[in-house]
């Protein structure tokens, strides 16, 4: 197990599951910022939130321990990134939000079947390996990307709306924390699903 002095994500907490909700949202918001109320189209929007996430994963990497703000700063731009991979496909490869909700699951399940071959665990909290923090921002974008993905699924697709989609969210969220510590599935799994649906599907 990693040192928890070595460590380079942020600590599981209340506070940390609150500030995950608002920094995704407003990555979403960035997202749909860049793309449509800036004019610039799916494509180019997406070449600068990777861009974005590249530099800052870079950053991240060649740090020795966690740095809030860095960290904060890449979990928004990976939500940024993940609406803009998300939209892309559904709007201009036009695969469709459920195509595309597939796609982001199965590419998430991947990565992670990958990573405990690779590191023999999914981890979450601590991380202090580079395998481990590889992987760790590639869930992450991957979740950013389902979690975009089935707030258009559940808002218009399934006609819940915003508010609907919310308590979608909610009920999920819900679920998880009864579950928590009262069932055999493990407590990575059940927090990559929480990185998934915290967030305000606006």
């Amino acid at each position: 197990m990693p040192k928890s002095d070595s460590n380079k994500v942020a600590a599981i907490t209340i506070t940390f599951w609150i500030v995950k909700t608002a920094v995704t949202t407003v990555g979403d918001l960035a997202g749909d910022a860049l793309s449509i109320a800036l004019g610039l189209g799916y494509v180019p929007a997406l070449v600068i939130a990777l861009v974005i996430t590249a530099a800052l994963f870079l950053g991240q990497l060649h740090l020795e321990r966690h740095r809030p703000v860095l960290y904060w700063a890449l979990v928004l731009s990976t939500a940024a990134s993940g609406a803009e991979i998300s939209d892309s496909i559904d709007r201009f490869l036009h695969f469709g939000t459920a195509a595309g909700a597939g796609i982001f699951l199965v590419c998430l399940l991947v990565t992670q079947a990958l990573w405990r071959v690779r590191c023999g665990r999914i981890g979450f909290y601590p991380i202090s390996r580079r395998t481990d923090e590889v992987f760790y921002w590639m869930s992450a974008i991957l979740a950013n990307c389902l979690g975009s993905v089935l707030g258009d699924l559940f808002g218009d697709k399934w006609g819940f709306g915003t508010a609907g989609s919310v308590a979608i969210n909610i009920a999920v969220l819900a679920l998880l924390a009864l579950v928590n510590g009262k069932t055999r599935i493990s407590k990575s799994s059940l927090f990559w699903t929480a990185f998934v649906f915290t967030r305000i599907p606006l």
